[in-house]
């Protein structure tokens, strides 16, 4: 089952009141002064006429009247020293929880055995990307003369390792490092000169270390490449092409081209041979192709067409690609088996006839139109909200999402807006692991949204759309044999309140306040509350009663969750609620 983080969902009122109260409490960034409140709330207690919470109060830390020194804090009732910027108190200790194994991202939140703690993620075990583990050690295979394309192969005395094979001497443009060949632009280790690395947080760029990449360039792993050409990093980072195209302004772009156009007519038959011609594209169902014979067609109505090489003079391979990106749709290593494809209308395809290892010869290339389209399998009918319910059980593979790489079965349903807005379709309810991604007009429109699970296996989208707009919503599987009965949902989308109307400041279980954190601060409320260092820093920050020194140890042991804290207080207090509090005594923000 493929998991995912859910947003956090508050049940109780307390913890909004907790928040809301810590302001009240103690002076944030946009207030200013003002009396304390005597009413204590657990776990808060009394000392010396005022609420404290005694596990984190430096003044009173354990009981009333136990006070810490300078340059401490009180965590768990207990003084211990303020811990260095960039790390956080974990159980007594100071941590960097963006690389400690056992408090990766928050406080005693361990990772798996194996595991690694990497920008306060866990990590799976192994070697960074590019990095093979060889006899306990992360080594450059391609480079690496003692390990050179494989662990354990060694390069002979006075060769050197080139794209992991032993050469007697480097290409141009590289050099010879030890019996590394690199490239002294762009290597990070031999930057400029051989031995010359650049530190952790560095690139290498035209010989020179630098603090990120260079004007044009993106960092993208451990190289700053240029995301408009670069053929594994095409638009953005891990975009990579496939063999058949070239990156193009960001964009994969198809490089294959037809030898000829058959037209839209259905049923026909291309006869010819494959003898002697180039081999410029592999389909990716064999594993060495041969030379083929390209053809361009365009489906003049939607539905599902066959395409059948079983008359042929040899073992056909058959593929078919769209034209637009040269994406691979089917490909068939079965001389036997036909390959089907739902296009829509004046959708063209390539159609490439090749043949496996190395086989050539005469073809017979028929094409027909087996059937009606079989996406959309149904339309949105009636009044919103509405849920259609329905199996994808014996369903075609139609349309594949952008968003998870499997050729499941799946089922389209249009879904024309009466009115324009927002509208979130959603797929809870269903008995298997679901995508969801809605298209422009047809099943093979423009992706308009795509989601793998928002709630565990379940999935929701939201996308804006004009009166009058069709859209098709597709129900997928996360891998390829996921399948089952679903639920789909259309409902319109409830905007967030307006919370300052009603001149009511109130706290977290009331008036504006509760409304904000509800509504248009529930991103900075759940983006404090969510992480157990920001709790534990409102925690030390609420009971300082306006000590200025304590307030300063806080946020100096935390300045993230300090962060996180005054863009909750702010956007409630004085974005969204700032004429309602602005009688206030408690708040001037400024």
């Amino acid at each position: 089952m493929e998991m995912v983080k859910s947003r956090f969902r508050l049940a109780p009122t307390y913890t909004l009141l907790w928040l809301a109260a810590a302001v009240l409490a103690s002076v944030a960034s946009c207030s200013d002064g003002g009396p304390s409140t005597n009413v204590c709330v657990a776990p808060a207690t009394q000392c010396d006429g005022i609420c404290v919470d005694t596990s984190s109060n430096t003044s009173h830390c354990g009981a009333c009247g136990t006070a810490c020194s300078s340059g401490q804090v009180c965590s768990a009732g207990a003084c211990v020293a303020v811990c260095e910027s960039g790390q956080t108190l974990c159980g007594g200790s100071c941590v960097d929880v963006d690389t400690d194994e056992a408090h990766c991202g928050s406080c005693n939140t361990a990772c798996e055995e194996g595991q690694t703690c990497r920008g306060g993620d866990c990590q799976g075990g192994g070697c960074a990307e590019g990095r093979t583990e060889c006899g306990g050690e992360c080594v450059d295979t391609a480079s690496d003369p003692e390990n050179c394309g494989d662990c354990g192969a060694a390069c002979e005395e006075g060769q050197s390792c080139e794209d992991g094979a032993c050469q007697d001497e480097c290409s141009a443009g590289l050099t010879d490092c030890g019996g590394a060949c690199v490239n002294l632009r762009n290597d990070e280790s031999h930057c400029g000169s051989c031995g010359t690395a650049c530190g952790d947080e560095q690139t290498c760029v035209a010989g020179a270390c630098r603090d990120g990449c260079g004007s044009g360039l993106t960092a993208c792993g451990e190289t700053c490449v240029d995301v408009q050409t670069d053929a594994a990093n095409c638009g953005g980072c891990g975009t990579a092409c496939n063999d058949a195209q070239v990156c193009q302004a960001g964009m994969c772009a198809c490089t294959v081209s037809p030898g000829q156009d058959l037209g839209s007519a259905v049923p026909q038959v291309a006869n010819n041979t494959t003898v002697g011609l180039p081999n410029s594209y592999a389909p990716t169902c064999v594993s060495a192709s041969s030379s083929e014979r390209i053809y361009a067609f365009t489906a003049a109505t939607a539905g599902v067409y066959s395409f059948d090489a079983s008359n042929s003079g040899y073992n056909v391979v058959l593929a078919l690609l769209d034209a637009t990106g040269c994406s691979e749709i089917a490909c068939s290593a079965d001389p036997s088996a036909p390959i089907t494809a739902d296009l829509a209308t004046g959708q063209t395809v390539y159609v490439v006839v090749d043949g496996a290892d190395g086989e050539a010869g005469t073809f017979e290339l028929e094409i027909t139109r087996a059937s009606a389209p079989s996406c959309p399998a149904g339309s949105f009918t009636g009044a919103v909200p509405q849920t259609i319910t329905g199996s994808t059980v014996g369903r075609p593979n139609s349309v594949r999402p952008t968003c998870r790489n499997a050729a499941s079965p799946d089922a389209g349903y249009s879904f024309t807006a009466p009115v324009a807005g927002d509208y979130v379709f959603d797929t809870y309810g269903s008995a298997f692991d679901t995508v969801l991604h809605v298209h422009e007009a047809t099943c093979r429109g423009a992706e308009l949204a795509c989601n793998d699970d928002t709630l565990v296996e379940q999935s929701e989208v939201t996308v804006t759309l004009a009166a009058g707009q069709t859209v098709v919503v597709v129900v997928d599987g996360a891998r390829d044999t996921s399948d089952g009965t679903f639920r789909l949902t259309v409902r319109r989308a409830v905007p967030p309140p307006v919370c300052d109307d009603a001149g009511v400041c109130g706290d977290g279980s009331s008036g504006c306040i509760r409304c904000a954190f509800e509504g248009n601060c529930r991103d900075e409320f759940d983006a404090c509350i969510g992480r157990d260092a920001c709790i534990n820093f409102i925690d030390c920050y609420r009971t300082c009663n306006r000590n200025a020194d304590c307030e300063d140890a806080c946020i100096a042991a935390d300045p993230d969750s300090s962060a996180l804290y005054t863009a909750a207080l702010r956007c409630a207090f004085c974005d969204e609620c700032a004429d309602s509090c602005s009688g206030d005594p408690e708040f001037t923000c400024r």
